[in-house]
């Protein structure tokens, strides 16, 4: 989701919402986009499915281009590029451009083992938010031993200073942040991480606990307990030093109390959260992957049915239609498997629960046209 705090202290944004929402009609304010535009990659990490030659189709940029505008039309204020790896692309640039130009907040993911100076420089001539890449260890060994591939820590390292130096020439704010999957060969090279991190001028270090079903990849209870007693603490001095967020998840991504650690061993993320709680995501949030198939979000990717197809049908089209309408209800009732996994929009469903009623079903209204860059509602 996007910019939840707007929602909460802006009535002509949380009003509408809190109304509908209590009255049984879900509504939907399109605020940001996950678009998967590649599943091409050019690492191999030992968590992934992508990155071993697999090269399914992909939209054209030309389709692409028209459906940003769609997603622009419908007020949609962030727009987030991810692969994959998306510097496989050649018209990478064109489309960060484009949506640029769209007023909309551009980020994106990337390994950086592709750019180039040039690259760099046309990326930042572009208003760009923010850029996460990943760092996986602290050094060339542990990095490479999940990546895949000889090279790719180094490689990262000096597109970073590319970035950060065409950053300070231009002015821009762009800030970087820095994604590292915690995996049981890696999860004490956190705190040496948020180091690096501050000394490379990154503005966060996210931990990401590793999203798989494979038990030899996944922390045990054990290391949980020894990264609670004896890294949090020094995750917090670092990140406190560094000026970076040290809200609990950053330090404790595992949780901390016997059930959420409980839940984390067995890679439920969520700590037991959706078990009673509702997910705001479906109302305020879509993803697209490379063939223009949309999903409720990255976690949904392949594990519901498409709930529409941007090759063939409009973004309105797709959100306001009567799959997302019947999988919102559905989800008030029961929430997918996949969701007890999710970390990612936690803590904004935390901070809008205190403020909203919990969803319920309702009827699935048309969605009414609305001026240009104004707040869409479904409802």
């Amino acid at each position: 989701m996007y910019d939840v705090g707007a929602i909460l202290e802006d009535d002509e944004l949380r009003e509408p919402l809190r109304r509908s929402v209590a009255q049984g009609l879900p509504p939907a304010y399109l605020r940001s986009v996950k678009l998967k535009i590649t599943a091409r990659c050019n690492l191999k990490c030992m968590m992934c499915r992508y990155g071993r030659g697999w090269a399914p189709p992909e939209l054209p940029t030309e389709r692409w281009i028209v459906r940003l505008s769609q997603m622009a039309e419908l007020g949609c204020r962030k727009v987030h590029f991810s692969g994959g790896e998306v510097l496989v692309r050649k018209d990478f640039e064109a489309l960060v451009a484009h949506a640029a130009a769209e007023r909309m907040k551009v980020t994106f993911t990337s390994n950086l083992t592709l750019l180039t100076r040039e690259r760099a420089k046309a990326i930042m001539r572009s208003k760009v938010s923010s850029i996460s890449t990943s760092l996986d260890g602290a050094d060339a060994k542990t990095h490479e031993g999940v990546r895949g591939i000889e090279g790719s820590f180094k490689r990262t390292l000096r597109a970073i200073e590319w970035l950060t130096r065409e950053r300070e020439r231009r002015g821009r704010r762009t800030r970087l942040r820095i994604n590292f999957v915690m995996m049981r060969h890696n999860y004490a090279h956190y705190p040496e991480l948020v180091r690096i991190g501050a000394e490379l001028g990154a503005s966060d270090v996210i931990p990401m606990p590793v999203d798989t079903k494979r038990d030899e990849l996944r922390v045990s209870k054990r290391m949980i307990r020894h990264y609670n007693e004896q890294l949090a603490p020094e995750v917090e001095r670092l990140r406190r030093a560094a000026g970076m967020s040290h809200e609990p998840a950053r330090i404790y991504p595992f949780g901390r109390g016997s059930d959420s650690i409980r839940e984390a061993v067995s890679g439920r993320y969520a700590g037991g959260y959706y078990q009673e709680h509702a997910c705001y995501a479906p109302y305020l949030h879509m993803f697209v992957a490379w063939d223009g198939r949309v999903y409720l979000c990255c976690m949904t990717n392949g594990r519901i049915d498409p709930l529409g197809d941007l090759s063939t049908q409009s973004v309105r089209e797709v959100f306001a239609g009567e799959a997302f309408q019947r999988i919102r209800a559905q989800m008030m009732e029961q929430r997918l498997p996949a969701c007890h996994a999710c970390d990612m929009f936690t803590e904004d469903n935390r901070r809008l629960a205190t403020r909203l009623p919990g969803p319920r079903p309702g009827p699935n209204p048309e969605l009414a046209p609305t001026p240009r860059r104004s707040l869409t509602v479904v409802a």
